[in-house]
């Protein structure tokens, strides 16, 4: 009986060791560095948004000879595309997905 009540103490409050990643790092350094890494990739997603929309634009004016009107159709796109996706990956973020 002992033996049980012992394994219960090493393992958390309610007898069972933690089931995801984010309850273990859920305190201290090892989380902002995850926060960190999670707000770096929207930077990124981001950047790369835009600058796909902006290129894509321009590749289609060379292609079509429609001097800067795809351009800016495709950066307003690529913008558009950006802040739809970094307010749905903030809100994961948020809510803890």
């Amino acid at each position: 009986m002992s033996d049980a009540s012992e394994s219960l103490d090493q393992n958390s409050e309610n007898g069972s060791s933690p089931s995801s990643s984010t309850e273990r790092v859920s305190s201290g350094w090892p989380a902002t560095v995850v926060l960190l890494g999670r707000v770096g990739g929207i930077g990124w997603f981001v950047g790369i948004t835009i600058a796909l929309g902006a290129y894509g634009g321009y590749w289609l004016d060379r292609q079509f000879d429609t001097a800067p009107v795809l351009t800016i159709i495709g950066l307003a796109l690529g913008v558009l595309t950006a802040f739809v996706g970094m307010f749905r990956l903030l809100s994961a973020i948020r809510s803890g997905r």
